[in-house]
């Protein structure tokens, strides 16, 4: 396990190679082995394999990021966003939308967040284990309440989008800062 925790990269070029979606769901089931902190898991993943399914998504960005402007995109602009998403949701054979519930309790929600992030981790561990990369993106409109309620996930907060694919190049590792920068006793 720990050659995979080292080895693991997040892997942006995309293999349109179809993966069987058993292979998915083994996945999820043991990624559903994070820790949590309440009675009850607080992830949700809507899998997205059909082109249907990615484009609906990769729109509710574009009404999404105009919104968040707060004025009307230019059809070049709105076209921009448009292909940069297709390139990133539906060109992989799956795209994740992984989010958690919010009750509105800041313990409670940050919680849920770290627990489900932790779920987020195992799925990106266990695709590696099996030959499949994962990006993991957090861009802004995941924290817009009109999108998560367009894609019907009311009462939850999307975590993250994790596109995966195959792994045909393995990206360099990012450099890392030595242990002894971020670990301290507390006594010093």
């Amino acid at each position: 396990m720990s050659e995979i925790i080292v080895e693991r990269r997040s892997i942006k070029q995309v293999d349109e190679t179809p993966i069987a979606r058993e292979v998915i769901n083994e996945i999820l089931e043991k990624a559903a082995y994070a820790p949590f902190h309440s009675k009850i898991e607080p992830w949700h993943v809507a899998v997205l394999s059909t082109e249907a399914e990615k484009r609906r998504l990769v729109e509710a960005i574009v009404a999404s990021m105009e919104r968040m402007q707060g004025e009307p995109l230019t059809r070049e602009r709105r076209d921009q966003i448009r292909a940069g998403n297709e390139r990133k949701i539906v060109a992989p054979p799956y795209t994740l939308i992984v989010t958690t519930d919010i009750i509105g309790s800041g313990k409670k929600d940050f919680e849920a967040i770290a627990a489900t992030s932790a779920f987020v981790q195992n799925i990106q561990l266990l695709a590696w284990e099996v030959g499949l990369g994962v990006l993991w993106r957090t861009n802004n409109f995941i924290f817009d309440p009109e999108l998560v309620t367009e894609l019907g996930l009311d009462g939850q907060q999307i975590v993250g989008c994790l596109q995966i694919t195959r792994v045909n190049e393995i990206p360099d590792a990012k450099p890392r800062r030595a242990m002894n920068d971020w670990v301290k006793d507390l006594g010093e």
